[in-house]
């Protein structure tokens, strides 16, 4: 089989550093509807779960509002983190910026200040 290289292509154009999404109301209304996103897709598959499978063994109405609550503890969980880090990458890309690795934190990100 023959080497093959690849080859990087770069746009031929600079993006302009200043840009509508530099101001922090459009970088708050992104990241809060990422976090909203995330919230209800979550926080609703947790639920059907929990509703599925407490049905299936003909659980009472209590259990499944324990599990319920339960279940929810871990979408807070990522939908903290997913606020986070959806303003740190707004942020960046306000500031003309690339995206960089997720660390996998809850709080990292609202600790950070830049």
């Amino acid at each position: 089989m023959a080497h093959m290289e690849q080859e990087l292509r770069r746009p031929e154009y600079s993006p302009r550093q200043h840009d509508r999404t530099a101001s922090n109301l459009n970088c708050a209304l992104a990241a809060t509807g990422v976090t909203l996103m995330t919230l209800c897709l979550v926080g609703s598959a947790a639920l059907t779960t929990v509703w599925a499978v407490a049905k299936l063994f003909s659980a009472s109405e209590t259990t499944i509002w324990v599990l319920g609550l339960i279940a929810m503890a871990p979408v807070l969980a990522l939908s903290i983190w997913t606020a986070g880090r959806a303003w740190h990458v707004e942020k960046r890309m306000a500031r003309g910026q690339d995206v960089d690795a997720p660390v996998y934190n809850m709080f990292y990100y609202l600790r950070r200040t830049t």
